[in-house]
């Protein structure tokens, strides 16, 4: 998880230099978004890979439901396109990056 919160430091530079998302494409077709706050930033990890089975409404809010202790802070989005996104407002205290069980929460609920 050393690699996803060295990705999300440099967009998160990005995104604040820019005032504007910073995107990443990260292996097997996840996306990395990255929005700037006053007080830190939204984060945005999506499963968009191609071929992938499409991800039901109901399975991932059944499973964010089943754990809200460990998948709560992560808030699922439909995007225009049909692909699917967990956003979390990170606040200046995480600009170093997350935990790796929160990294492994997202993934999980993704799958």
């Amino acid at each position: 998880m050393k690699e996803m919160n060295e990705m999300y430091m440099q967009l998160a530079a990005q995104a604040r230099l820019h005032n504007a998302v910073a995107t990443a494409s990260l292996a097997g077709g996840a996306q990395l978004l990255v929005y700037p706050l006053e007080h830190g930033v939204l984060l945005a990890l999506g499963a968009s890979a191609p071929g992938q089975q499409p991800l039901r409404a109901e399975t991932l809010l059944r499973r964010r439901g089943a754990d809200l202790r460990r998948f709560g802070a992560w808030l699922p989005a439909l995007f225009a396109d049909g692909s699917w996104y967990l956003v979390r407002r990170c606040s200046d205290s995480e600009s170093h990056g997350l935990e790796d069980n929160e990294w492994l929460a997202a993934e999980e609920l993704l799958l």
